[in-house]
């Protein structure tokens, strides 16, 4: 169904019933803690997964046809728990379901602004009663566990309507096998609660809600007991109103119940002593200071305007609350990966959140460091010193069942301490380096000095591995792996020399810190020097290319229908792996060696994967190639906004989300900040006229301003920062202060180079 284009809306103007599993997943609301998905109150026609908490999963079995050493016993699997906002509405005795009777009318909107999803509905049963309904609802950015709902049902003529709060005590699950069961419920007029738990994983959650009702002018309203609870009855007069208000709080841990249900009613207690006007207003106050960091102006493009700001809130909704928890490649917004945390955080949201929301990259900083302990076991499991993050994880552990694309691909341990320097370096938190950084710097070295081996040359190589690009698994010295596993190793030793006590007491030494500079000067980068390119891995362009004359089915991925053993032999990139190295270490690259390299690869890669269309923008952009750049960057900003990929229902791309900020800021404004060093190009693609932004810079914050007649950077907050502009003659150093704090350049000149060719029929989807 298509959704209205507006700067501050995202607005479904009709329902369609068969796209309410697309729609759940954008509309959803959520804070990383807690996510509410899109689902109609009265979940007629059900939807799944209603309601989603990060810490609540259930451990299954892995069944391996064949089990070898160090494969885990178990995957770890988001499951759903009971819908605080769920409402079952009867007219006259008929139950609202917008599949019979007549629906008139019906609208959502989701407030980019506010976060908060509101619905319209007009309705006549099939005994000709005619309701109007209104809801709205919003789960907190402050208070984590919070979600707070308004339900209400107007009879224009009249009509008797009963409205049931929660669905009550869900049906008892079998307690056999893995899975989520009802412990105990209670409900009395106006208040339930429910308790559930994961049989295998021990994980509890409660449910306790609160219901304000306000009935008619004119009419009464009275609770009575329903099946697993109570209801609202009303008879509503002409123009009548039942409002039904709901506040729900959940708590979860491995506690039991009672510890659990009484922290959630301390929850719902602080909530009703604060009101219902300043829960919102926080919120709101809150949403409003993000805002003021992170929008992004984009004039030229209404399309992308409101993408990008739908892609910031997503962002900011999965990531806001995280403590504990770490980032979710969906978010709380579907079961997709079965809300596995993956490298995609470390890779793609965290340089986005260290501009728009540092407090949420610090929280998953902080988890992951809380898993350094599983961490440690893992490479114990593998032989290996020092520390090895799991693939995809909810706890900590591995548990991902296919090591070729998983424990082969170790960058994932490189991915966390870049994102750990890089956090460092944009927001200038030295306590948080000191806290956890020195910690997972050491044990990540020492994993990489076990990991990698040196040969008689000399060189320090890395093989067995698995870099970004799935296509071509388990290789040698694969260039983004070995490049960043040079940064970790060269971080490991300085921050050695910053912490000295800290290093000290994990036994590092001057011999130690040493071995480590020598090793990441030592890493090997392939190249080719019959063409002039760096290879993705050692041999990678001697393998032949993939034959594009072969059928194919649009847009299907080569995964569903080629064996890995042929993916794995040819020159076939299913996502930026080259092409990212040329963005995150890109001062290892020459200019022109950009160029060759972008222009071999380009032709190679055929994006089956969400991850790779941001990469792509920006370095298309750096490279003058503005027109295939600004498509790229629609194509991440829409993967889920138009449904790309066919699988938007199974929850949003949050990558890819955060990508659409990134292909802007970083491709079009050109930022990059490296070792405190901070430079920006600005560009503009033909279709745009102007792009604003903000980003921190060592704790200050700095507005970047790029018109056609020139670029105009302002500090916002802090005493000073130092940039470089690229202009036309080269860069040039600025110093903005308190006493100046605006400066106005000319925008660099680009003439746009003839692009290179994608795949057959894999050119960027706008």
């Amino acid at each position: 169904m298509p959704l209205t284009v507006e700067p501050w809306t995202l607005r479904e103007p009709t329902l369609d019933v068969d796209d309410l599993p697309r729609t759940a997943a954008l509309l959803t609301v959520a804070n990383g803690h807690l996510g509410v998905r899109g689902v109609l109150e009265e979940q007629r026609p059900e939807v799944p997964a209603g309601t989603l908490l990060a810490p609540v999963y259930e451990k299954f079995p892995h069944d391996y046809p064949e089990r070898a050493y160090g494969y885990p016993d178990h995957d770890e699997q988001l499951v759903p728990v009971v819908d605080a906002c769920g409402v079952d509405l009867e007219v006259d005795g008929k139950p609202f379901d917008v599949r019979t009777g007549t629906l008139e009318h019906h609208e959502r909107r989701l407030d980019l602004r506010t976060g908060v999803l509101e619905r319209e509905a007009v309705w006549t049963s099939p005994a000709g009663t005619t309701v109007e309904v209104r809801s709205r609802r919003w789960v907190s950015l402050v208070r984590r566990e919070l979600v707070v709902a308004v339900y209400e049902v107007r009879a224009p003529h009249g009509a008797r309507v009963r409205v049931r709060p929660v669905p009550g005590c869900p049906g008892p699950a079998s307690a056999d096998g893995p899975g989520l069961v009802t412990e105990a419920c209670g409900h009395d007029e106006g208040r339930t609660w429910v308790a559930q738990r994961t049989v295998v994983a021990g994980v509890g959650a409660v449910l306790a809600t609160e219901h304000d009702v306000s009935g008619p002018d004119g009419g009464t309203h009275r609770w009575v007991q329903a099946a697993h609870g109570w209801a609202v009855e009303a008879d509503l007069p002409a123009d009548g109103r039942l409002r039904l208000g709901t506040r729900g709080a959940y708590a979860c841990g491995r506690r039991p119940v009672e510890s659990l249900l009484a922290d959630a009613r301390t929850v719902l207690a602080d909530a009703a002593a604060a009101g219902e006007d300043a829960l919102e207003a926080e919120h709101r106050a809150f949403l409003d200071e993000v805002w003021d960091r992170a929008d992004v102006v984009v004039e030229g493009d209404d399309e992308l305007q409101q993408a990008v700001r739908l892609a910031v809130l997503h962002t900011v909704q999965a990531s806001a609350c995280v403590e504990g928890t770490g980032l979710r490649a969906k978010g709380l917004t579907g079961l997709g990966y079965h809300g596995h945390t993956f490298w995609d955080a470390e890779g793609f949201v965290l340089p986005v959140l260290d501009h728009v929301l540092p407090s949420a990259a610090a929280a998953h900083l902080r988890w992951r460091h809380a898993t350094l302990p599983r961490a440690v076991e893992r490479a114990r499991t593998l032989g290996l010193p020092g520390a090895a993050f799991p693939w995809r994880t909810i706890s900590g552990a591995e548990c991902s069942g296919y090591w070729p694309a998983s424990t082969a691909a170790v960058h994932v341990t490189a991915d966390i301490t870049d994102a750990l320097v890089r956090h460092v370096a944009t927001t200038g938190d030295d306590a948080l380096e000191r806290e956890i950084g020195v910690d997972l710097l050491v044990h990540t070295a020492r994993f990489w000095m076990g990991r990698g081996h040196r040969t008689d040359d000399g060189a320090f190589h890395v093989h067995g591995v698995t870099g970004p690009d799935e296509y071509t698994a388990v290789v040698d010295d694969n260039t983004y792996t070995n490049l960043l596993v040079a940064r970790s190793l060269e971080a490991a030793a300085d921050v050695a020399r910053r912490w000295p006590h800290e290093a000290r007491r994990l036994g590092v030494d001057d011999d130690e810190r040493v071995a480590w500079t020598s090793a990441a000067a030592a890493v090997v980068v392939p190249y080719a020097d019959d063409l002039g390119v760096t290879e993705q891995s050692a041999g990678f362009t001697r393998n032949p290319v993939w034959d594009f004359s072969r059928p194919r089915d649009g847009w299907t991925p080569f995964e569903d229908r080629v064996h890995y053993t042929e993916l794995y032999r040819h020159q076939l990139v299913k996502q930026a792996d080259l092409v990212l190295a040329l963005m995150v270490a890109g001062d290892r690259f020459t200019p022109e060696q950009k160029r060759r390299d972008f222009a071999y690869y380009e032709p190679l890669t055929v994006r089956d994967s969400s991850l790779s269309a941001s990469v792509q923008a920006v370095v298309a952009a750096e490279l003058g190639h503005l027109t295939l750049a600004h498509a790229y960057a629609r194509e991440c900003a829409f993967i889920d906004l138009h449904d790309l990929r066919r699988e938007t229902q199974e929850g949003v791309h949050v990558a890819s989300m955060a990508g659409a900020w990134d292909a802007l800021v970083r491709g079009f404004g050109g930022l990059r900040v490296e070792r405190g060093d901070v430079r920006l190009a600005p560009r503009l693609p033909p279709h745009l006229s102007r792009l604003r932004f903000r980003v921190q810079v060592d704790g200050s914050r700095l507005e970047v301003d790029a018109r056609r007649d020139g670029v105009t950077y302002r500090l916002l907050s802090g005493e000073r920062v130092v940039l470089r502009h690229a202009g036309e003659d080269g860069d040039e150093e600025l110093v903005l202060t308190a006493a100046e704090p605006a400066q106005e350049r000319a925008l660099q000149p680009v003439a746009e180079p003839t692009p290179p060719q994608q795949p057959p029929g894999r050119e960027p989807r706008v």
